[in-house]
């Protein structure tokens, strides 16, 4: 794979997938901008990356999604790649949520994906490629039980992306959308911080299907990230791709509480 010439914006960068795909691309030899909520972390892992530079945003507020667009493009001069993995999560009933807390959620999760497919395919039009990668969840599709807010932001980011996907096919940008099977406990804890509700205990995280090793599946998404940003993979797009068997019924939606 030849990446050496390519940047890429990775956004939300707090959780393990995110910063395999970081450390992933940068190895490849992409120019990386990295960007989270948190301005510690975001120094942190930009510090600890090759080819990296980095800055805190809010990926709710278009003038902070522009203001890392505009480092990307002027510290590099272009934007081949755009990947947001920013996503939380909240444990609770329907009948629960608050309208704040339901606005939050889909905040966070699928108005991040339209602010930032908006802001970076202004540069990819001009330059007639560049790839965008949504990283939602397999939840989308598994709909487990106390997650409806997630659910219902992640089907809208997919369908989102599938939709963006026919409209810049002829400008040679691809878009996809990755489906991790599990929930990370930076997204849970995020996600308490947000709507005000309390954390959950450190290590504890949702797993979907019983069918994959969760502490294998950041590397395995990295690869696969890097694979369709490559030139090998420029053909693929409007895809929703998942690591784990979807047809668990009773796994699928009761989902599986475990020990990281």
């Amino acid at each position: 794979m030849k990446l050496s010439e390519k940047t890429a914006i990775i956004f939300g960068c707090n959780g393990n997938i995110a910063k395999a795909i970081c450390k992933k691309l940068s190895q490849e030899g992409c120019n990386v901008v990295i960007s989270d909520l948190k301005k510690e972390q975001t120094e942190q892992l930009a510090s600890e990356t090759k080819n990296a530079i980095g800055m805190n945003a809010d990926v709710r507020i278009e003038k902070d999604v522009k203001k890392i667009v505009n480092l990307a493009l002027e510290k590099f001069g272009k934007i081949d790649v755009a990947i947001n993995c920013s996503r939380i999560a909240l444990l609770k009933e329907t009948t629960k949520l608050t309208e704040k807390e339901w606005g939050t959620i889909v905040d966070f999760n699928a108005k991040s994906m339209y602010l930032i497919a908006k802001t970076v395919l202004r540069n990819m039009i001009d330059n007639n490629s560049g790839s965008i990668i949504g990283v939602t969840s397999k939840a989308a599709k598994s709909g487990p039980a106390n997650l409806s807010s997630y659910a219902a932001s992640m089907n809208a980011s997919i369908g989102l992306l599938r939709s963006l996907s026919c409209e810049v096919r002829n400008n040679n940008i691809q878009v996809n959308a990755l489906c991790p099977g599990y929930i990370e406990h930076e997204e849970l804890a995020l996600g308490a911080e947000l709507t005000g509700n309390t954390p959950p205990d450190k290590g504890i995280y949702l797993q979907f299907s019983p069918l994959i090793d969760v502490t294998a599946e950041p590397e395995a998404l990295a690869n696969l990230v890097a694979y369709l940003v490559s030139d090998e993979g420029r053909f693929i797009t409007g895809q929703a791709y998942q690591l784990t068997d979807d047809d668990v019924t009773y796994w699928r939606n009761l989902g599986l509480e475990a020990e990281m």
